[in-house]
């Protein structure tokens, strides 16, 4: 095991760099993937509703 005795040593990766992980708060990216898709289909039902008012 490398030379390690604990089972949840993990070797540092040099390609990594010194900051691996994203350390901010996950609700921004999620709030904003939320707003684009709820708007896609927003935008997608109201085209819809002109189309079916346009077509009487």
């Amino acid at each position: 095991m490398a030379g390690h005795s604990d089972p949840n040593y993990v070797a540092e990766n040099p390609f990594e760099g010194r900051g691996r992980a994203m350390q901010g708060n996950d609700f921004p990216d999620a709030a904003i993937g939320f707003g684009i898709s709820f708007g896609f289909f927003a935008i997608m039902f109201i085209i819809a509703v002109i189309v079916e008012v346009a077509m009487r």
